[in-house]
């Protein structure tokens, strides 16, 4: 293995908690295969718990609280 993430799915959402790679970009590969498993099964909400310039770069955007307690409550509800 050379790169992944993992993390826990409640319902359609899914928290990432940590990723890893041992090698340049692996990372990226396993989280952009992440997504696409997450869309095929229903998940309408991936938390990075932060944004990182190389989260931005694969598409992650801030929102606010409350919008975030919205989105969760749909997920999971």
């Amino acid at each position: 293995m050379v790169g992944g993430l993992y993390g826990v799915r409640v319902g359609a959402f899914f928290a990432g908690e940590s990723m890893f790679h041992l090698e340049t970009d692996a990372s990226k590969v396993a989280l952009l295969h992440l997504v696409d498993r997450l869309r095929e099964q229903g998940a309408t909400l991936l938390d990075v718990q932060w944004t990182t310039p190389h989260l931005e770069s694969l598409g992650a955007v801030a929102v606010s609280r409350p919008q975030y307690l919205s989105l969760l409550a749909d997920a999971i509800g």
